[in-house]
């Protein structure tokens, strides 16, 4: 057999997506976005190889030995998007349900199981992502990932990094064998907004414990929850699909601001020892970040530059009142 010629550029794979109306099945096409995908990784529809223990008296391992792990298996792969309002809320929807402006993470979060299992119909929380020309067969040239669960983000802006234009990272992982298909996608729509950028954000409101205005050169918020794979429902069709995904922790809400050491940051000296909460808000007007309850890290001095500058860390927790609903964080994008 000749040698296959055919190949595929990276540059032409493209990404896309929606949300499922069924746990786990491919939609038709009417409802994918084109992200503004700067990068990402490929999930393949590959599995862990296992061997058996060693027999006594045997020093080789036999081929019966031998068996790929499937029902255990979690693909996982990133995307990395510019900032815009789709890709925030694609990221805040993914990993804690919330698509609206203000999209928020409250104290008493609780992890929707039933949006989550294998089958439901019943307001899906999961999703399909295509990549386009991501294949490996001239036919069957686009990759589909469905079942596919956010499992974390990460929100950038950087003054000395894409010309200050915000970044937006989206952690996913899914149970269910990565596809190879060959449809075009017909009903095409775009993700045509504009980045948001850390030259825009407004001085006086961009702070923290409300009256420090910092002089902000790059920032970043982490969101983050364990997700696990519940099993496999059987394996009459060979595809050893799960029951459905389960949160087996709490949420991990960090970031940190690169400021420049002012007397606003010396008015916040207390704040790195003293356990005392405060709240950080960034904004420019239009995008809002609010973190109402935040405790700060170890902070850093910098002094590889013309300035000294500081790195203050923080952690974003709920409030002590766990009886209603509070405010943990919140993104606005309008």
């Amino acid at each position: 057999m000749a040698q296959a010629t055919n190949f595929f550029p990276t540059q032409n794979v493209s990404v896309w997506y929606q949300k499922e109306t069924t746990v786990g099945t491919q939609p038709d096409d009417a409802g994918l976005k084109k992200l503004q995908t700067t990068s990402f990784t490929i999930p393949e529809a590959s599995f862990p190889l296992e061997f058996s223990a060693p027999r006594s008296g045997q020093f080789v391992s036999t081929a019966n030995q031998g068996h790929h792990a499937q029902g255990t298996k979690m693909w996982t792969f990133d995307t990395t998007l510019r900032g815009t309002p789709t890709s925030i809320l694609l990221a805040t929807e993914a990993v804690f349900e919330d698509a609206s402006s203000e999209a928020a993470l409250n104290n008493n979060y609780t992890f929707p199981t039933g949006a989550y299992l294998n089958g439901s119909t019943s307001s899906p929380a999961t999703f399909d992502i295509r990549f386009e020309d991501g294949g490996a067969d001239t036919t069957l040239n686009n990759l589909v990932c469905n079942g596919c669960i956010g499992t974390g983000f990460t929100i950038t802006e950087d003054i000395g990094s894409e010309g200050g234009e915000m970044v937006v990272t989206i952690n996913w992982a899914t149970a269910y064998v990565p596809q190879y298909g060959s449809d075009a996608i017909s009903s095409q729509a775009f993700d045509t907004g504009n980045a948001f950028n850390i030259r825009d954000l407004t001085a006086a409101s961009s702070e923290i414990a409300s009256d420090n205005d910092l002089v902000i050169e790059s920032w970043e918020l982490s969101v983050s929850r364990p997700i696990e794979r519940v099993h496999y429902k059987d394996i009459t069709d060979g595809t050893f699909a799960p029951f459905g995904y389960v949160m087996t922790g709490q949420f991990d809400v960090t970031g940190s601001m690169t400021v420049i050491r002012n007397d606003d940051v010396h008015d916040l000296l207390a704040s790195f020892y003293n356990s005392t909460a405060v709240d950080i808000n960034l904004t420019d007007g239009t995008f809002v970040l609010a973190l109402d309850t935040c405790l700060l890290g170890e902070s850093s001095i910098d002094n590889g530059g013309a300035v000294l500058k500081n790195t203050i860390p923080f952690v974003a927790v709920g409030n002590d009142d766990i009886s209603s609903a509070t405010k943990m964080l919140g993104i606005t994008t309008a």
